[in-house]
């Protein structure tokens, strides 16, 4: 009987644990509507870079594989949706289809040629990936554009036009809901655990009949994949595609919202990613404070600020912070 009673009131405390979460999670997808077009266009690209950065994560976290070839998978996508939509006169959710193929077989290809490599050496071979792509994506734009990029018109999903803040970021929320979800599914699936023993113990795992190969190219694929779709998402809210737009310095953005929020953490993905983007105008307040004119040095300052935070990022820098503030909390309490 007493059983009975603590597992009811085991289940209780999931559902209500799950209806807060439910209710957060709305609350803060309904915020950017009340505070105005800069509220909406501040969350529709901090969820744009969280969109790519939680497939990073669990790259680089969950399965223990640094990669710098994320603004190439992102130019992949991108690509496939310019060509697409303008060569051949097709629309969102075939180039979504499109570049899922490519972005897949690309990621299969970079796992297959660096399997013998990992940590440092693994980023390199990630890079060559980003040079590679880019020096095609350059000749594409020249020879098809004349270097003035793929113009996109708004996508059209459903027969929906997304053409208003309100309407990207009701698509961004939602894709950002069924990415995390699906992933953190991952995370705790089988799947996800075999990533993790071959991340910390590489050698226990092929004792117990685990593939490396399998698992990196499986890895490595599926989230080239999801980056790559997100990819033509990100080339339809821009409007425009260009090869300069995909370049080391967003592969080293991604890398630092990896480092900042923790890496295999979704959430801590995506709380970075509006780290990220909320800093220009973090930026722009602080010199404010001291009467300084901001506009012409937000964005050298972005970088050093950018650089400085994965720095001290890898140092553990953050996580530090937090401990010694929890463990402050604690004697406290």
């Amino acid at each position: 009987m007493s059983a009975d009673l603590s597992s009811r009131q085991g289940d209780k405390s999931v559902r209500l644990r799950l209806l807060g979460v439910l209710a957060i999670s709305v609350a803060i997808a309904a915020a950017p509507f009340a505070l105005g077009n800069l509220a909406l266009h501040l969350a529709v690209s901090g969820g744009l870079l969280a969109l790519a950065a939680m497939p990073l994560t669990v790259l680089v976290g969950s399965a223990g594989l640094p990669s710098l070839g994320t603004a190439a998978f992102l130019c992949i996508g991108a690509f496939s949706a310019g060509i697409m939509a303008n060569n051949l006169g097709l629309g969102l959710l075939p180039a979504v289809i499109a570049s899922a193929v490519l972005g897949l077989l690309s990621g299969a290809l970079v796992a297959a040629t660096t399997l013998r490599v990992s940590g440092l050496y693994l980023a390199v071979g990630t890079l060559a990936l980003q040079r590679a792509v880019g020096v095609i994506a350059t000749d594409l734009d020249l020879k098809l554009t004349y270097a003035a990029g793929f113009m996109l018109d708004d996508p059209n999903l459903f027969g929906i036009r997304i053409n208003s803040l309100e309407r990207w970021w009701t698509l961004v929320a939602v894709l950002m809901f069924l990415v995390y979800a699906a992933f953190r599914n991952l995370q705790q699936s089988h799947v996800g655990r075999e990533w993790a023993l071959l991340r910390t113990h590489p050698a226990a795992a092929a004792a117990m009949g685990i593939s490396i190969t399998k698992s990196r190219i499986q890895v490595f694929a599926l989230t080239s994949a999801i980056i790559a779709m997100v990819g033509v998402i990100n080339a339809y809210h821009l409007g425009n595609v260009q090869a300069g737009t995909y370049t080391l310095e967003l592969a080293i953005v991604y890398l630092t919202i990896c480092a900042l929020g923790k890496p295999g953490n979704l959430l801590g993905a995506i709380t970075a990613s509006y780290i990220i983007v909320l800093l220009p105008q973090i930026i722009q307040f602080l010199l404010g404070l001291f009467s300084v004119d901001a506009t012409s040095r937000v964005a050298g300052l972005e970088s050093i600020a950018i650089g400085s935070i994965l720095i001290l990022a890898l140092l553990r820098v953050p996580q530090r912070v937090l401990e010694k503030l929890r463990l402050k909390s604690s004697r406290r309490g």
